[in-house]
């Protein structure tokens, strides 16, 4: 059995102030020719870029459904933290007769599929995002992300005497993030390896740089494109993922040609905007001139219309920006990082306990989601 994996399409999903609406299409295209090749796709979350996705975006996913149904194959597919788990299952009894299986939002028990090769079945299961406030209200004891997957998994009762997948989307620990995605303070929002021990293979979601785990048996796909300047030395694409008896699969990758790149250009402004420099891609430019110069970043533009961002360095700006540092940390802050350094200030303590940040962590998420959620 072959199956496709995929994470991350964060639909909807802008760079400054481009819309990336017609790259995104432009990839899913390319997946929808994978898929022709495989028996089964997997969406491992994070579908939408945002959980009030906009009309366009919907149509982008929709239509993205619509392709891969015609396919007749199973696809299978969960909510992310960036999606509504709700509004990405609607319909999804509808969508199940198409032949594309929507987890709904976790109520206790994981969904799961059974498909059949020569090799004998295949179990599906299907664990949307889960904070531990989503499953204490079914396992009092839940204090933490690996004891929220750890009852979830274990109240699974799975078969290991056939083949199972599962497809989360959660931060295991081991992985590497990219500035593109957020974690908690300390890890707290890690879950161990050892939790995924009665899967054959684990289809992740959550982070965008493409990584592969526990010798290949637990992959996270990465994004099709690159969100964030961290990503730019990544080459993206999906993975097939073959199972055959039980104990033996493979895993490889195949990679997505992007409508454009994301690329750091660096260099003396007269030395990047020659005019065999010209490009279309996405660009984010460092200049490194010693003397100032007239209106660069409208220079830039000139030989690259799709630029994204620039910023001057030298032997002046290093200095400045020293001075500013503690500015732009607090900028670039997370709300759970403000609340520490405010605890440290107002106790005079190095650290607040792990009890502490846990339930901050907890309470800063249910304001971002009372925050999201449609009026």
């Amino acid at each position: 059995m072959k199956l496709l994996h995929l994470s991350d399409l964060h639909i909807g999903r802008r760079i400054g102030n481009i819309n990336l609406l017609d790259d995104q299409k432009h990839i899913l295209a390319q997946a929808v020719e994978m898929a022709q090749e495989c028996d089964v796709i997997l969406l491992a979350g994070d579908i939408y870029d945002k959980a009030q996705p906009s009309s366009e975006a919907i149509r982008v996913v929709s239509n993205f459904f619509v392709s891969l149904s015609k396919l007749d194959k199973p696809v299978f597919v969960i909510s992310g933290n960036h999606d509504s788990a709700e509004q990405i299952a609607y319909c999804h009894e509808l969508l199940g007769q198409c032949g594309v299986f929507v987890s709904p939002a976790y109520e206790g028990a994981l969904q799961s599929h059974v498909l059949q090769d020569e090799f004998g079945e295949v179990h599906i299961w299907l664990l949307p995002f889960i904070k531990p406030a989503n499953v204490r209200k079914f396992y009092a004891d839940v204090r933490s992300y690996d004891d929220a997957v750890r009852f979830v998994l274990e109240s699974a009762n799975v078969d290991l005497t056939v083949r199972n997948v599962l497809v989360a989307h959660q931060f295991v620990s081991g992985s590497e993030v990219c500035e593109s995605e957020s974690r908690l303070i300390g890890g707290l929002d890690q879950v161990g390896l050892n939790q995924f021990a009665a899967f054959d293979y684990v289809a992740l979601g959550h982070l965008h740089s493409p990584q592969r785990l526990a010798g290949g048996r637990i992959c996270y796909s990465g994004s099709p494109l690159k969100y964030s300047l961290s990503e730019a030395n990544q080459k993206k694409g999906a993975l097939i993922v073959e199972i055959e008896e039980k104990g033996v699969l493979s895993v490889k990758k195949a990679p997505f040609k992007p409508l454009h790149d994301l690329r750091l250009v660096r260099g003396n402004l007269s030395d990047i905007t020659k005019p065999d420099d010209y490009s279309t891609d996405y660009i984010y430019v460092t200049v490194t001139d010693e003397q100032a110069t007239l209106d660069p970043l409208g220079t830039l533009r000139l030989t690259y219309p799709s630029l994204i961002g620039m910023r001057i360095e030298n032997s002046r700006t290093n200095v400045d920006e020293a001075d500013y540092a503690e500015v732009a940390d607090a900028e670039a802050s997370s709300p759970l990082e403000h609340f520490i350094a405010f605890y440290q200030a107002q106790n005079n303590q190095t650290l607040p306990d792990e009890e502490k940040i846990a339930i901050m962590s907890e309470v800063i998420a249910e304001a971002e989601e009372m925050q999201n959620a449609p009026d």
